[in-house]
C-alpha cells in the first residue's frame, strides 16, 4: 500500500509534526508500506526521492509555507497513492481532497484555538468564531479525523467537527529514553551532584508560556536552594528570555542550552531529576511522553493533552493555577527525593502505552479499513472540489467578519481581498 504524508512543514524543521510524520514514515516502510511526504518549500539537501516539495512562500521565522496549489509533479503523484493522511488542516487536508484519489485522514496536531491568539495576536473571542467555521469546515474533507488525545477530541467536537473522529494517541521511540546511549550528568554542566535539575525541552515560543515558567521557578529558587532550571532548545524568544533571567539575577541557576539534536535528548534527560513545562496550548506533547520513558516526573499546568497522559499525584503533579500552583510543585518535588522516586518508576511503566509501534499498528488497521470500505466515493464532497472558490469564501467570511465592526486588523492571510483576489486556477478539475 502507498501512504502519502503531507505536512505544511518538514525537516530540517523540528517540532512535534515533523517527528511524527518522520516516526511514520521510518515505521510504516519497516512494514512494507510505500511513504510519499508531500510538503512545502525550498529543496533540502537531505531530501530523497519520496519527498516532494511545492514552491509556497513563508509566511512566518518557523518554516511554515501558504501556496494557492501544489505542484504539478506533487498533484500526479498524489493521485497514485492509495492513502492520504494530513497533518495539517490549512495547508494539508484540503489539498489532499483536491489532489487525492483515495481515502484522506487528518490527524490534528495542534490546538489552534489558542494558537490564533498566541502567534497571531487575535482577542480569543475572534480566534474563537474563526475556528468554528474552519476547523469544521476543513475537517470535512477528511474521510476520518485522528485526534492525539481524547480530551483535544473532545475539544474539536465543542468547536463543530462534524467528521468521524476517533482517538490514537502520539508514541515514540521508547528505548532511547530507557538506556540512554550516553547519559550526561549534572557534572557535564557544571552543576553539582546535590543540584535538582528541572528541564524543559521544546521551543523557546511565545505559546509555551516560558516567562510564566521562568517566573515560578524564581519563586521556587527561593524556597529551595539547590533548584536549577535547564531549557533545551531554541526559538524566538529566547533573547526575551535571556533577559529575564538576568533581571531576575537567576543566571547561575537558569541554563539555556541551545538547540540539541533529537538523538541527544535522552542524553539530556538522563542528567535530568524533573520535567517542566508551562505551556497550555499542547494536544499530545511528545516531550512529555519522553520524559516519562525517561522517568523524569512531570510538574505541569492541568489541561487538555497534558492531563491525557500525566497522572497527576502518580507520575507528576498537575495544577491549575498556573500563578503560584507550578513553584510550589516544583519546591513539593525539590524536597522530596523519595516521593520524586516513587513517581520517576510509575512515569517510566505508564509511558509503555505511547511506544510509537502501537500508534503505527492503530493507524494501519485505519488504513486498511479506509483502502477496503472507500468511504471518500460515497460523500457528498467528491474529490477535486476546492474550498478555496468566490462563493463559499465570501459567505464563510461574512459569517465570521461582519466588515463594519471589525475591531482589529487582520493578518493579510486572513482578510478576505487575499482569497478572493483573481488568480489562474493551477489544477486540473476532478471531472
Amino acid at each position: 500500500m502507498h501512504i502519502g504524508m503531507v505536512t505544511a512543514i518538514y525537516k530540517p524543521v523540528v517540532n512535534g509534526v515533523t517527528r511524527m510524520v518522520e516516526l511514520y514514515r521510518e515505521h510504516l516502510e519497516a512494514a512494507g508500506y510505500e511513504v510519499t511526504i508531500f510538503t512545502l518549500g525550498a529543496p533540502d539537501a537531505s531530501d530523497d526521492d519520496h519527498i516532494i516539495r511545492s514552491p509556497g512562500f513563508q509566511v512566518s521565522d518557523r518554516g511554515y509555507y501558504l501556496t494557492p496549489g501544489f505542484s504539478r509533479e506533487a498533484q500526479k503523484l498524489m493521485r497514485q497513492v492509495d492513502i492520504l493522511h494530513s497533518h495539517h488542516l490549512i495547508m494539508g487536508v484540503e489539498m489532499a481532497h483536491r489532489y487525492g484519489r483515495c481515502p484522506v485522514i487528518y490527524t490534528n496536531h495542534t490546538r489552534y484555538d489558542l494558537y490564533g491568539n498566541a502567534i497571531l495576536n487575535l482577542p480569543q473571542p475572534a480566534a474563537d468564531a474563526i475556528l468554528r467555521q474552519l476547523w469544521p469546515d476543513f475537517c470535512d474533507y477528511a474521510d476520518l479525523v485522528i485526534a492525539p488525545s481524547e480530551s483535544v477530541r473532545q475539544i474539536m467536537l465543542d468547536f463543530g467537527v462534524r467528521a468521524p473522529t476517533i482517538t490514537i494517541e502520539n508514541g515514540v521511540e521508547l528505548q532511547p529514553f530507557h538506556q540512554p546511549p550516553n547519559p550526561r550528568r549534572k557534572a557535564d554542566f557544571g552543576l553539582p551532584d546535590t543540584a535538582v535539575l528541572l528541564l524543559y525541552v521544546g521551543r523557546l515560543a511565545a505559546e509555551k508560556n516560558l516567562d510564566g515558567l521562568i517566573d515560578q521557578f524564581a519563586i521556587a529558587a527561593d524556597v529551595a536552594p539547590d533548584l536549577h532550571l535547564m531549557l533545551v532548545g531554541d526559538g524566538l524568544s529566547r533573547e526575551m528570555l535571556v533577559a529575564q533571567v538576568n533581571q531576575l539575577g537567576l543566571q547561575d541557576r537558569v541554563h539555556f542550552t541551545g538547540p540539541v539534536p533529537v538523538p541527544e535528548v535522552p542524553n539530556y534527560m538522563a542528567a535530568a531529576d524533573i520535567f517542566v513545562t508551562a505551556s497550555v496550548s499542547e494536544v499530545h506533547p511528545l516531550t512529555v511522553i519522553e520524559a516519562m520513558a525517561a522517568g523524569l516526573p512531570v510538574v505541569a499546568v492541568s489541561s487538555p493533552g497534558i492531563s491525557d497522559s500525566v497522572a497527576s499525584g502518580r507520575t507528576g503533579l498537575l495544577t491549575t493555577r498556573p500563578d503560584g500552583g507550578l513553584a510550589a510543585a516544583m519546591v513539593g518535588l525539590a524536597l522530596n527525593p523519595e516521593r520524586r522516586g516513587q513517581m520517576s518508576a510509575a512515569a517510566r511503566a505508564d509511558s509503555d502505552r505511547y511506544d510509537i509501534r502501537r500508534t503505527v499498528a492503530l493507524t494501519q488497521e485505519v488504513y486498511e479499513r479506509l483502502y477496503a470500505e472507500r468511504p471518500d466515493l460515497k460523500r457528498k464532497q467528491q474529490h477535486g472540489r476546492r474550498y478555496l472558490y468566490r462563493q463559499r469564501v465570501q459567505s464563510t467570511l461574512d459569517r465570521i467578519f461582519k466588515p463594519e465592526e471589525r475591531e482589529h486588523p487582520l493578518p493579510n492571510w486572513l482578510a478576505p481581498e487575499f482569497w478572493l483576489r483573481d488568480r489562474r486556477d493551477q489544477h486540473d478539475q476532478w471531472k
